[in-house]
């Protein structure tokens, strides 16, 4: 049922999630009026509710101004202390560490244009006053831009958030520049890094080539290669692993992949030096933002050139500036390279929304003593 709200509020109810071709149309209708991200499009939720998250612990969460849906997003619910504890919620995850290794950012409910702030708090309001079986509501990677802060403080909730910084390219501005990326960009330290590197590899293996998969066939190829040297780089003795080590999260791609077009969502490059290839960047396209998702890079071959990695996304973002697309997002992290590269900077935000009273008392007082803080 909707929850008793004043005429001119917004209305909110979570559901069970309805069939996922009932779910398709409806996401795609409000998609055609918001200005999300990627990881808000059907592109990404769709093959993430086939393959990755349980039915039985997802609730369709949907916001209504008057009859028009004006925000729509997946809260997944998980009870702690062997099923018996309390219920912890999650926007667009699942709580298993294993399977949201696929890193979700930009996240947020997916809403109507110039709503995202008003439909997150009529969400929170509506949790906090609604439902008081939930302890805390986990919403990563979030825009910090779209959280209302002031608002969620109002309804007395408290706010735990770890952020982030997030380097992108405004592919447009340096466009209207007459430039390109390297010369306009990049400090003279990294441009010199670049250019020797693209020298040594062209004086070794012959000349460069960037080559963007161009069907389903090539891009799932491509694929296969980048993650490949990909998990062979962070692969080490520690049992570590690359973003690609679970089969499950390989069928996810195989199928986001599948459901890519040519103009949206995973693009797969591929850089070669000759008849060698040096490295492959994958991709997701989406409303003229090209968002950096993962690269395998052939460094045991071609470190001894210098910057490999930096002269693969170099010659990546310059294609996507002659591509025509507006911004190029390096995501969310503090690495090195994304320093280099980028030229500005957001902030994103990991956030947990806590009921206040004794369980999250004592909840605060148990991860004090195991010397977690915050």
């Amino acid at each position: 049922m909707l929850a008793p709200v004043s005429p001119n509020a917004y209305q909110v109810r979570l559901d069970p999630l309805p069939d996922l071709d009932v779910l398709r149309l409806r996401w795609l209708e409000l998609q055609s009026r918001s200005h999300g991200s990627y990881f808000q499009s059907w592109g990404w939720i769709g093959p993430w509710l086939s393959l990755i998250c349980p039915p039985p612990i997802a609730r369709l969460l949907s916001v209504y101004h008057g009859k028009r849906v004006v925000g729509l997003g997946i809260v997944t619910i998980r009870r702690g202390f062997l099923g018996l504890g309390p219920r912890h919620l999650r926007l667009h995850e699942i709580g298993d560490p294993a399977l949201d290794n696929l890193t979700i950012e930009y996240n947020g409910l997916l809403t109507e244009q110039g709503r995202e702030r008003e439909v997150l708090a009529a969400a929170v309001d509506h949790l906090a006053k609604h439902d008081k079986r939930w302890l805390t509501f986990y919403v990563p990677g979030i825009d910090i831009d779209q959280v209302p802060m002031d608002r969620l403080r109002e309804l007395g909730v408290g706010i735990r958030m770890r952020r982030r910084a997030t380097h992108y390219v405004d592919l447009a501005a340096v466009r209207e520049t007459g430039s390109d990326y390297v010369s306009s960009v990049l400090s003279p330290k990294a441009r010199a890094s670049v250019r020797r590197t693209a020298r040594k590899l062209v004086a070794t293996y012959g000349e460069l080539q960037l080559t963007v998969a161009a069907d389903t066939r090539e891009r799932q190829a491509f694929f296969t290669q980048m993650a490949g040297l990909h998990e062979a780089y962070w692969t080490g003795d520690d049992d570590e692993h690359g973003a690609f080590n679970d089969p499950r999260i390989l069928r996810f791609h195989d199928r986001l992949i599948e459901e890519s077009s040519h103009e949206e969502g995973a693009q797969l490059i591929r850089l070669t030096a000759g008849e060698r290839v040096v490295g492959y960047v994958y991709a997701l396209v989406w409303q003229g933002v090209v968002y950096f998702y993962q690269a395998g890079i052939d460094y045991p071959r071609f470190g001894h050139c210098g910057s490999p990695g930096l002269l693969l996304l170099s010659e990546v973002i310059q294609r996507a500036m002659d591509d025509g697309h507006a911004r190029f997002e390096l995501m969310a992290g503090e690495s090195e390279y994304k320093r280099t590269l980028g030229m500005a900077e957001g902030k994103m935000a990991w956030m947990s929304l806590d009921r206040l009273g004794w369980r999250s008392s004592l909840r605060d007082t148990l991860r004090r003593l195991q010397g977690k803080g915050e």
